[in-house]
């Protein structure tokens, strides 16, 4: 599973704290500021539910944020189903049907998930298109496994099967702030 997370953490790069880059770190920070615990010289924590939100300018982008809920980060599923798209786009490979039908099933959850609950809310065709971009952008990067295809198939079977259906369901159970960490 670790190699697997890998791949995902090398494709999403430095977006990963969202990878749609449409949380707004800064605003949340300053409309909660009374909330905001300084630990450190450098580092500040928000929690909000069960997400921490994590202010650091070491931090490659100045924030970041863990779901500590158990249920999954929902910004690491939408960087895996784009993780999947990408490779199958760079490599000109197919997912099998049943697969390609649950992908984009999920996609629609998540995409949807993804715009009810990014801070500021925003419309599905934004999240649709910043989803979009994404995928496009890590094509290049998904290139090199082509010849180790097997790698994000078995992600995608692991995903796609029906125990990944159940934790997708219950990763889609509760609303909170689509952080991509923890990553698988």
């Amino acid at each position: 599973m670790k190699r697997l997370a890998m791949i995902a953490a090398l494709c999403a790069g430095p977006v990963a704290a969202d990878p749609l880059d449409l949380i707004n770190y800064p605003a949340l920070f300053e409309q909660s500021a009374a909330e905001v615990e300084d630990v450190s010289e450098t580092r500040s924590l928000l929690r909000l539910g069960d997400v921490t939100l994590i202010r650091d300018e070491s931090l490659p982008r100045g924030y970041t944020g863990l779901d500590e809920g158990g249920q999954g980060a929902m910004g690491c599923f939408v960087s895996i189903l784009a993780t999947i798209e990408s490779a199958m786009q760079a490599c000109e490979a197919e997912l099998p049907a049943d697969q390609v039908d649950t992908q984009a099933a999920y996609l629609k959850q998540a995409l949807t998930f993804y715009a009810e609950n990014v801070v500021p809310q925003t419309t599905y065709e934004m999240v649709e298109e910043r989803y979009n971009a994404l995928v496009a952008s890590q094509i290049a990067g998904a290139r090199p496994f082509c010849s180790n295809l097997d790698l994000v198939t078995r992600l995608a079977d692991r995903i796609f099967s029906p125990e990944g259906a159940a934790e997708v369901t219950g990763m889609m159970s509760t609303p909170r702030l689509p952080v991509a960490n923890p990553c698988l």
